[in-house]
């Protein structure tokens, strides 16, 4: 993975908050009760997914596309009760992001806390015109040449920003956990 980032997390459906679920669906369900935990694991997955992009978009300025495409489930089965979320990618594009290039310079605002100038070796980051039309560039010297493309964060680096989107969702999806695998319980009771 270049850029890409994997955030892990688990729960033990044997110990703690999930031992009595686990142990009801166990019997109600007998041999069929790993299938029923699948259900619940992949639907958590699924919710998280979507929780994880939108607590993303809300705490970055990076623009609403990519984020469903950047996270692949693989979902659970009842011989493997463990879904996973795979999130891979590049950093963005600066234009993917709320951003200006007056003619002082590009400036950009990433995590929504105002426009800030872009430098990099000393030099002020400029928008392409002609050939480069539609990126963000800087010189890597003194010298008209070589040139650098300016990028900004990636979607996993965004996802796994313990205190901004990650740390904040994980109690929503342990809860999302808890709520698909009663509902799973209540399917069985009728």
């Amino acid at each position: 993975m270049s850029d890409g980032q994997m955030i892990t997390f688990s729960w033990e459906l044997d110990n703690g908050d999930f031992a009595t679920l686990t142990a009801k669906l166990r019997e109600l369900a007998g041999s069929k009760a790993n299938m029923y935990i699948a259900r619940a694991l992949n639907k958590t997955a699924t919710s998280a997914r979507v929780k994880l992009g939108n607590k993303a978009r809300a705490s970055y300025t990076v623009k609403s596309g990519g984020f469903k495409k950047d996270m692949q489930i693989d979902k659970a089965t009842a011989g493997n009760l463990v879904a996973i979320i795979h999130s891979d990618g590049n950093t963005l594009d600066v234009p993917k992001f709320k951003w200006t290039h007056p003619q002082s310079g590009v400036k950009i605002d990433v995590v929504k806390s105002g426009l800030k100038p872009m430098r990099k070796y000393g030099n002020t980051a400029f928008y392409g015109r002609g050939k480069l039309n539609g990126q963000v560039y800087v010189r890597k010297g003194k010298a008209r040449f070589p040139l650098e493309k300016l990028k900004s964060k990636s979607v996993p680096y965004m996802i796994g920003s313990d205190n901004r989107v990650w740390g904040p969702t994980r109690p929503e999806i342990e809860s999302d956990l808890k709520k698909y695998m009663q509902q799973q319980i209540k399917a069985l009771l009728g």
